[in-house]
């Protein structure tokens, strides 16, 4: 009956082991999509879109400026006070200087920008491991890029909210401070990694509430290795945030076929679901 727990649902000790081994493997798994991406190159093609490749160029380019901004400041710096050499070396490459790529919602921007490369990465990798035929209408990298901006937004929405009550509220009243930014990173990973398995889902046509609800309930693990790596490639400058999102869109393929591949059985329900009239009150 609807509202009623799952009889069958695992005890919390078993979710844990389950995420950890989802968590762990997906790590494992980037040194496959690595090699799967040599191997196979899920960019060919790119070049009948030739916008793409300059909305590529734009983004590495704006994810740079600051970095190397940053750099020159403190050669600057090095050049007028006694700092040492090492000194200022650390602090230029300190999480402080160039957070600003990745911090709060500045990680979505390069989703939204570098969307298209990640949707096409994962239409490539379907095709290639399952055979999906892939739709590379313009229509459908429109659709996919509204699709994301949507997705972004729920997705910083609800991190700020997550940060707010776990790391401000709950972690400061237990005077946990010490576990804040480590819950901070953990946090944010999995909100970045649902953000490129929602493309996954999006191949198979599911709606955004769903694709939302069935990463928190099938793949959590999944989502957090996946966003953890995408999140530090962000802060390699240049090629940096191209790395984090076609890497980490192979690795979210291949987790999501292997932890919680969509069905035809669990399609065939949500099209009955959607069709099913609804009950007048």
């Amino acid at each position: 009956m609807p509202g009623q727990p799952v009889k069958n649902d695992p005890p919390f000790s078993e979710k844990i082991v389950v995420f950890l081994r989802q968590w762990a493997i997906t790590l494992v798994l980037h040194k496959t999509a690595f090699e799967f991406i040599r191997e196979h190159r899920p960019w060919r093609g790119l070049r009948s879109f030739g916008w793409i490749l300059w909305a590529i160029v734009a983004a590495g380019a704006l994810l740079s400026y600051q970095f190397f901004q940053e750099v020159f400041n403190a050669i600057g710096q090095l050049r007028t006070d006694q700092t040492s050499f090492s000194a200022g070396l650390a602090s230029v490459f300190s999480l402080e200087k160039i957070g600003w790529m990745v911090q709060g919602s500045r990680k979505y921007l390069v989703m939204i920008v570098l969307e298209l490369l990640v949707f096409y990465s994962i239409q490539k990798t379907l095709q290639i491991t399952i055979g999906k035929k892939p739709d590379f209408s313009r229509r459908a990298f429109i659709d996919a890029e509204v699709r994301i901006f949507k997705v972004t937004i729920l997705a910083w929405a609800m991190e700020s909210v997550v940060r707010l009550l776990v790391v401000q509220i709950a972690m400061g009243m237990l005077h946990l401070d010490f576990l804040a930014k480590p819950a901070g990173f953990f946090i944010q990973s999995y909100f970045l990694g649902f953000a490129l398995i929602d493309n996954y889902h999006e191949c198979f046509e599911l709606k955004v509430a769903e694709s939302q609800q069935r990463t928190f309930r099938l793949a959590t693990g999944v989502s957090v290795a996946a966003g953890m790596v995408a999140f530090c490639f962000m802060y390699v400058p240049l090629v940096g945030a191209v790395i984090a999102t076609m890497l980490g869109a192979v690795v979210a393929t291949l987790a999501m076929e292997r932890f919680a591949p969509v069905t035809e059985v669990e399609l065939a329900a949500i099209a009955f679901l959607k069709k099913k009239p609804r009950k007048k009150t």
